[in-house]
């Protein structure tokens, strides 16, 4: 086991990457602690996770508030007695003209993407410190690396995570604490297949899962030149070689897991792709355009 007798928190641990690399850790020895806004998603993966035989517990929390990151800390020092990995995963989007953004938009985006990573850093540090050393994963994105239209907030909250690893890796490196970044491209995640079956009337929805259950993925395969659908386990996988010690030699370092996304010049999409999109959604189209919720 990769993580034995490590502590790790993870943020965003309800769904997605949270979800998928809480459960990986735990499946390689960590004592994981899972944290969410959202009580009903955590009990369900604390549960995934006790159901494998891992140590897991859960805390609800805004990461945009100190106070409840705060806690989050002193439970997993109080609960485990210490912190070895910390992963910044907690994150929400934003798709909108920049002279459409209001500032409570700005600032939604900004408090739980850039001060929810912050907020993490400052209380954990004085832990892993305490321990040693350890490791700090922080979760941005392919747009903090490479620009697209209605992503300008999201962006700077992504890019300015990629620069605040840079600072941390240095200023925490005589701490033997270890800061990198991981930046995702086009993964699938739960909410995707949940926002689709809400189109299809619920009567219709068991034949639609039917058809389409793998099929409604296809059309992600298309974001990037790798023809394959990126899914959370394969940024876990990620997180989890940053968490182990064979990354020891690592960091301040952004890697960046996203099927070749960025190595095109092209704003969107390589050649082709955008056809290749369409033509694999077209047979869920036709049929949502019969069963769809009026």
């Amino acid at each position: 086991m990769r993580l034995r007798d490590k502590i790790a928190i993870v943020t965003g641990g309800g769904q997605g990457i949270g979800r998928a690399t809480a459960r990986l850790f735990a499946r390689e020895g960590a004592k994981v602690v899972i944290a969410s806004r959202t009580e009903a998603k955590l009990a369900q993966v604390k549960k995934e996770i006790e159901a494998e035989g891992g140590q897991v517990l859960a805390v609800p929390t805004d990461v945009a508030k100190s106070e409840e990151v705060k806690a989050l800390v002193d439970a997993t020092g109080d609960r485990f007695g210490g912190l070895d990995v910390l992963v910044n995963n907690a994150g929400i989007g934003l798709h909108l003209p920049v002279d459409e953004v209001e500032t409570a938009d700005y600032d939604r985006v900004m408090d739980t993407n850039l001060r929810g990573m912050y907020h993490g850093c400052h209380f954990a540090v004085p832990l892993l410190k305490a321990r040693g050393g350890g490791a700090i994963i922080n979760i941005s994105s392919v747009h903090g690396v490479d620009g697209s239209p209605l992503n300008t907030v999201y962006a700077a909250t992504k890019g300015g995570i990629i620069g605040c690893t840079r600072g941390l890796a240095a200023e925490l490196a005589l701490h033997r604490i270890r800061v990198n970044t991981i930046s995702p491209g086009a993964i699938w995640l739960e909410m995707y297949e949940e926002n689709i079956l809400k189109q299809v009337k619920a009567e219709d929805q068991g034949e639609f899962v039917q058809r389409f259950g793998e099929g409604m993925k296809d059309s992600h395969k298309y974001f990037q030149p790798l023809e394959v659908v990126g899914m959370p386990n394969d940024i876990a996988h990620c997180a989890l070689y940053l968490a182990a010690d064979e990354s020891r030699f690592v960091t301040g370092q952004n890697i960046v897991v996203d099927g070749g996304l960025t190595t095109y010049l092209s704003p969107y999409a390589p050649p082709g792709s955008r056809q290749k999109m369409e033509a694999a959604g077209e047979p869920m189209r036709a049929w949502m355009a019969e069963h769809q919720v009026s």
